[in-house]
């Protein structure tokens, strides 16, 4: 919601930059004294492009489609989680998982081709959905590749050269046409800094913890519950229109997170 809120007065290639390189400064402060700027593993380094690579798309994709339905569809990257963790990180692939991503996977068919509007509008709103969609692929690599990384004596230190090597990467589209004509505004800057701490920063200290704890299948599915706060806060503060369509497709993909959420381990 942020972040396309801060896309009324920024280019989508400055947004994602911005976001990415305020986050590396906060986590090398936060690594401490045995933090780095430049990663010492090639698990980071992949690890960083595909951060980048989804912070690109992401922020082109919430530029062309509604947040509600960006919120929604970042859950297609669980598919991809659910291979990649299992062939690289050789995590089980229990009945109940497979069910859960079965059923968001169909959640988000649903409102993938919930676009609606104009002829013009619903062709660039699914672009935009396609784009969320293959974002999400690219997150699901970032959290393989941290997970198969060396452990660290805090998360920050693990955090920090990921997003340095992002931001260098998210960079190379500043040179598009049209990336530095940005107007500004008291509001777009203020949800841009928002969009950094909040959008960022915090989630991503979280998801790094919760990565010590639970399987990344596991905490990937159960993190799917974003799209109830998207979709409210989007159609509160954006003033989005919610199709019956993209209710319903969130209300499966839900029904998937209980049921990884309710498995015994």
């Amino acid at each position: 919601m942020a972040t396309k809120a801060a896309l009324d007065g920024y280019s989508p290639e400055v947004v994602g930059v911005v976001r990415l390189a305020g986050a590396a400064l906060c986590f090398r402060a936060l690594a401490g004294p045995g933090g780095r700027w430049w990663p010492d593993e090639p698990w980071l380094v992949l690890a960083g492009v595909a951060l980048g690579l989804d912070f690109v798309l992401f922020t082109y994709g919430v530029h062309l489609t509604s947040a509600a339905s960006a919120g929604l569809l970042v859950n297609f990257g669980q598919v991809a989680n659910i291979v990649l963790a299992r062939l690289v990180l050789g995590e089980d692939l229990t009945a109940r998982r497979l069910v859960g991503a079965a059923l968001t996977f169909a959640g988000v068919m649903l409102v993938a081709t919930a676009t609606g509007g104009s002829d013009s509008a619903g062709s660039g709103s699914l672009t935009g959905n396609v784009l969320i969609m293959v974002a999400g692929v690219t997150w699901a690599t970032y959290a393989v590749a941290q997970r198969r990384a060396a452990r660290r004596s805090n998360v920050s230190q693990l955090l920090s050269p990921i997003f340095v090597v992002a931001t260098l990467v998210s960079a190379l589209a500043l040179a598009a046409p049209g990336a530095w004509h940005d107007p500004g505004g008291a509001r777009p800057t203020t949800m841009l800094l928002a969009a950094v701490a909040v959008s960022t920063v915090a989630p991503y200290l979280l998801y790094s913890h919760g990565q010590e704890l639970l399987d990344v299948v596991v905490l990937t599915i159960v993190l799917a519950s974003t799209p109830v706060f998207a979709v409210g806060l989007s159609w509160l503060l954006l003033g989005d229109v919610i199709t019956w369509q993209m209710v319903a497709g969130g209300v499966v993909i839900l029904a998937g997170i209980v049921v990884v959420a309710l498995e015994r381990r």
